[in-house]
């Protein structure tokens, strides 16, 4: 049976006037120290006013006081740790061994510092560990309540100690400083808990600032009743300052401040005014509204408005989401589905046609050997020239519809352009045009097939002389080098480039000149297949077309086909690396 001391112990402890603690050590940096030595000299200012200099101050008197009553810590140490530790349980009805182990040692190295903080009022070291643990140990996860119940309860322990080792004025006065000793560590730990909660929010508030702020869709927050922009993210910011003609939604160089305190409406066209406006009185009754393809300048944007309620207060959020690529996808794709159909169908009629066209050429010119009349003669020429006309518009009809397996090899292209002027020096439609060859002399080989570069030759020529003027007309044909990373593919390629002094493309019409059935010439000049049966078999041959050209200064196709060297090594080494 253990004999217990009037204050509870077993026995006084032994004495020790330096405990060291085992807990890791907390390094403060200058500014940490200095806000908990102004936050400490506050405290203390208004605990002398309440309990007098005599029992809380850094007279000579006190610091006798506090001297005492650390002394009667350390003499009932062990005692006071047991008891603690036995109060704590029962509050937090945690009884597990290593709940108690852990929070003993933690106990035990908290009442060490609070000792040495008696002894030495500058000694910080105590509050330094407890802001640290307000911000991110155990009692950032516990409730300002729960420490306070803890030091009420080492409050209580201490003061059964000093009532039961001490009498008369001495003691009165050692257990008047525990208390404030006690109620300046519970001010102390509240101030780190509002500090530490502040910090918390700031920190929460920046995080979902910048998640706002960085989010690639452009966010706007819009007053509810007035419609006044008062906030918006940097992507919508930017789609303000985007560089587009001035008009609406967009003005290069808007400044943040010149948008938030505006209405929203202020920045859409006139012509769209309404629709956006429906949408706000649609959010305000239904608490959302959602508009798709909203187009905005060049760009179109899906657009989802909410109403956000927070506290007693309401706002409008409004989030565009940018789906010009979308649009752009399903327009190729509805395109390229009424093509293919297009396609199987002008492959079926060209079939039909065919035949019968042929029965007819036949006819025409068995009737043409035996024709005499020069006037029926002449006739007769014109309605063969007109099949010969019908059927090479069937046979690009077919072509573009049944496109054929390119059959790449090396090929010489200045040989092959060579070839390729000689072949429409017999044709009228060159009369009176200068074509100039300016060839490069060390000319690369291009993998290509050559025969389908021969053809979009001869289009791209038949094109330019077409657009040339009645007088002065030069065609130029040009080939050089490109060197290695120039191209996007990091590799050389060869081009060709045919340069015409015509009339021009309309600018607006540049972005169409490679559809099929699209065509700049007057009814009856063609049916739009040429430039995009020569996209088609350039991409065949893994090779691009560019075409640059100004109304009044004539147009400018540009060709680029990989050079053969590189491109047979590239093959060589994926049939290496597949086998």
């Amino acid at each position: 049976m253990k004999l217990l001391l009037a204050c509870g112990c077993c026995r006084p402890s032994k004495f020790k006037r330096h405990r060291e603690t085992t807990d890791a050590p907390i390094e403060a940096t200058p500014e940490e120290l200095q806000a908990i030595r102004l936050q400490l000299a506050e405290i203390e200012q208004s605990l002398s006013r309440l309990w007098g200099p005599t029992i809380w101050s850094r007279t000579p008197e006190c610091i006798q006081v506090r001297a005492e009553a650390a002394d009667l810590i350390d003499r009932h140490f062990d005692g006071i740790v047991d008891q603690w530790v036995e109060a704590i349980a029962t509050i937090t009805d945690s009884r597990s061994e290593y709940d108690e182990k852990a929070r003993r040692a933690s106990l035990i190295n908290a009442l060490i510092r609070l000792g040495d903080h008696l002894r030495d009022p500058d000694d910080i070291c105590t509050y330094v560990y407890l802001r640290k643990h307000c911000q991110e140990g155990m009692l950032a996860r516990a409730k300002p309540s729960q420490f306070n119940t803890i030091h009420i309860a080492l409050k209580q322990i201490i003061l059964n100690h000093v009532k039961s080792s001490m009498t008369g004025p001495a003691m009165e006065l050692v257990r008047d400083l525990v208390v404030a000793a006690i109620d300046e560590r519970r001010l102390m730990v509240s101030q780190f808990y509002i500090e530490s909660r502040e910090r918390l929010l700031r920190e929460s508030e920046e995080k979902y600032r910048n998640t706002i702020d960085h989010a690639p869709d452009p966010m706007y927050e819009i007053e509810a009743d007035t419609w006044i922009v008062t906030g918006l993210n940097a992507a919508a910011l930017r789609l303000h300052q985007t560089e587009t003609p001035a008009t609406g939604w967009y003005d290069p160089g808007r400044e943040k401040k010149q948008i938030i305190g505006f209405p929203i409406t202020d920045f859409v066209p006139p012509e769209l005014r309404g629709r956006v406006i429906d949408s706000l009185d649609t959010v305000l009754r239904q608490g959302s509204a959602q508009s798709s393809e909203f187009p905005i300048g060049p760009l179109f944007f899906d657009v989802n408005i909410a109403l956000i309620t927070y506290g007693n207060k309401q706002f409008i959020q409004m989030i565009l989401r940018d789906v010009t690529q979308r649009r752009d996808m399903l327009d190729s794709l509805i395109k390229a589905e009424r093509l293919a159909a297009a396609g199987t169908f002008a492959a079926g009629v060209a079939h039909e046609v065919n035949n019968p066209l042929a029965s007819i050429s036949s006819l025409v010119q068995s009737i043409l050997t035996g024709e005499n009349d020069p006037q029926r003669r002449t006739t007769l020429h014109t309605i063969l020239s007109q099949i010969t006309r019908i059927s090479s518009t069937l046979k690009d009809l077919v072509n573009f519809a049944r496109p054929t397996t390119a059959q790449r090899k090396p090929v010489d292209v200045n040989g092959l352009i060579g070839e390729t002027l000689r072949l429409i020096s017999y044709n009228t439609r060159f009369s009176g045009i200068q074509v100039e060859p300016i060839l490069a002399p060390e000319l690369r080989r291009a993998f290509a097939d050559d025969n389908e570069i021969q053809q979009v030759l001869l289009n791209l020529l038949f094109n330019a002389a077409d657009a040339s003027p009645a007088q002065g007309a030069v065609i130029k044909v040009i080939t050089e080098n490109q060197r290695a990373g120039q191209g996007a593919d990091k590799s050389r390629r060869v081009v060709i480039k045919v340069v015409d002094n015509g009339i021009g493309i309309p600018r607006e019409h540049l972005e169409r000149v490679f559809d099929p059935f699209f065509t700049t010439k007057p009814a009856g000049a063609g049916v739009g297949l040429g430039l995009s049966l020569c996209q088609r078999m350039i991409l065949s041959n893994q090779g691009t077309i560019r075409v640059d050209s100004e109304v009044g200064h004539g147009t400018t196709i540009t060709v680029t086909l990989a050079a053969a060297e590189d491109s047979v090594r590239a093959e060589q080494a994926a049939s290496m690396a597949a086998s």
